[in-house]
């Protein structure tokens, strides 16, 4: 009787220590780094000089920030690649997709599953997924899918990045990229709503 009860016991010990090595396998000490991971917006497309917003963002916060913007990605390219973003071990992942599966017709509910399962790996992490939204009133449809996956995933949102800058054709490069300076005021705009969530990893 002892004897099973011995058994019984060092197999849950077994269990319980395997359970907790593999959660900590999953979730890796976090650096404090900032992965910016979107499409042109991201990329900088119309910047000079690579005067991009992730560049801006660095100053502005003073810790690491990685621009992982692709040049017209679609929310799939963006999940296809997701795993090369956490080499970095971020702490925040600001996540720009969507605009590109709209202009090439893509059905939202793809969309939607796409940007989902991405907020998901970025929790999955550790790291804090927030979801950015480029302007409110071109792409309505687009912000609406965001809303509901914030809603949906408990992740922030930031609506509008573009809105001040949007009707300032001198802060864009072409109809639809900021040039230098038009980042660099979607940056501060990025930084002002994402500090309160720097504070609390202080």
């Amino acid at each position: 009787m002892f004897k099973k009860l011995f058994v019984l016991s060092a197999a849950v010990c077994f269990f319980i220590v395997s359970g907790c090595a593999q959660k900590a396998a999953i979730q890796p000490k976090l650096e404090k780094t900032i992965v910016c991971f979107g499409d042109s917006l991201t990329h900088g497309t119309g910047a000079s000089n690579g005067e991009t917003y992730p560049y801006f963002l660095q100053k502005f916060t003073n810790l690491t920030v990685v621009n992982a913007g692709v040049h017209g990605d679609t929310s799939q390219q963006g999940l296809d690649r997701i795993d090369e973003i956490f080499q970095f071990k971020p702490f925040m992942v600001l996540i720009e997709f969507g605009a590109n599966d709209f202009f090439r017709k893509i059905p939202t509910a793809v969309t939607k599953k796409n940007i989902e399962s991405i907020v998901d790996k970025i929790q999955a992490s550790g790291a804090t997924a927030v979801i950015l939204c480029t302007e409110d009133n071109q792409l309505p449809e687009l912000r609406r899918i965001l809303v509901e996956i914030s809603n949906d995933k408990n992740a922030p949102i930031l609506s509008g990045i573009l809105n001040e800058i949007w009707t300032d054709r001198t802060l864009f490069a072409d109809d639809l990229h900021p040039n230098s300076a038009g980042y660099k005021i979607v940056a501060e705009k990025v930084y002002e709503r994402i500090k309160p969530l720097l504070e609390k990893q202080q």
